[in-house]
């Protein structure tokens, strides 16, 4: 954060762009939740005294520090929004989600749909920074690309962590698949819903499905014409360990199912 220089922020470019701001908002919220996020982590890999030291360390504090960036983002350009207000009504709502009942039966596959997430992530940010840049606001591209370059470093680190608990496991190509899709298909879960619902409600409007789906009809536009695809495709397909033959085939199955979740 110290590098983000706040102040050359051009806040006539975006100031009126409602769909922007629900993203960011609604960004902010979910990466400063990352402590709950952390302490199911640490209780589930628990035999793991390295993976949790960096969890504690280096991971938490990342993507802590991501929440607060976009924090101070909406503060500065959309002031009179009260993120702490938000914030709470979010909060109440998503905290008893977030169990670990919801998480995969066994270390491996939780490594691997933790590597879905953070391909989700890093491809998100890489998606906003492309945005930002266009609507010709610097600092928000510059905070989505740090962001995205963070996110690709934590899918390396839980990729090494599949890798070390598949040694035990040895999970199939067609189970590594099914956690994949199954992780995808959670991109459209409650996370989302509830911070839009949260921001609604601290404006003072009241929140119903069809202004959800209306906004979730804006992220796929979004997402169709700036989401690096490519990218997604070629992070989702890395723990396959598939043949280039069988890697040719599968791609267009797996571009589907992005677009498929919104992607």
């Amino acid at each position: 954060m110290q590098e983000i220089d706040y102040s050359l922020v051009k806040k006539e470019k975006v100031e009126g762009d409602d769909f922007l701001f629900k993203v960011v908002t609604t960004a902010s919220f979910i990466e400063i939740t990352s402590d709950v996020y952390k302490k199911n982590l640490s209780l589930f890999y628990q035999d793991n005294p390295k993976l949790l030291e960096w969890l504690e360390h280096t991971w938490e504090k990342e993507e802590l520090q991501h929440g607060k960036a976009l924090k101070k983002y909406v503060k500065v350009v959309w002031d009179k929004f009260d993120w702490e207000g938000g914030y709470e009504k979010f909060k109440n709502s998503y905290l008893p989600l977030c169990t670990l009942e919801e998480f995969q039966p066994t270390k491996a596959k939780e490594m691997l749909a933790r590597m879905v997430v953070e391909t989700g992530t890093s491809t998100f940010y890489k998606a906003l920074s492309r945005y930002a840049k266009e609507k010709g606001e610097e600092v928000l591209a510059q905070i989505a690309q740090e962001i995205s370059k963070e996110e690709v470093y934590h899918y390396e680190q839980f990729f090494k962590g599949f890798k070390y608990y598949n040694q035990q496991e040895q999970l199939p190509k067609n189970e590594r698949i099914k956690v994949i899709y199954q992780r995808l298909k959670m991109v459209d879960s409650e996370d989302g819903r509830l911070a839009f619902k949260a921001i609604l409600q601290e404006q003072g409007e009241e929140f119903n499905d069809q202004k959800f789906e209306e906004y979730k009809k804006e992220l796929h536009r979004f997402a169709k014409k700036y989401y690096p695809y490519k990218m997604a495709i070629k992070m989702l397909l890395q723990p396959l360990e598939l043949s280039k033959g069988v890697e040719t085939t599968i791609t267009p199955i797996l571009r589907g199912a992005l677009k498929l979740v919104g992607a």
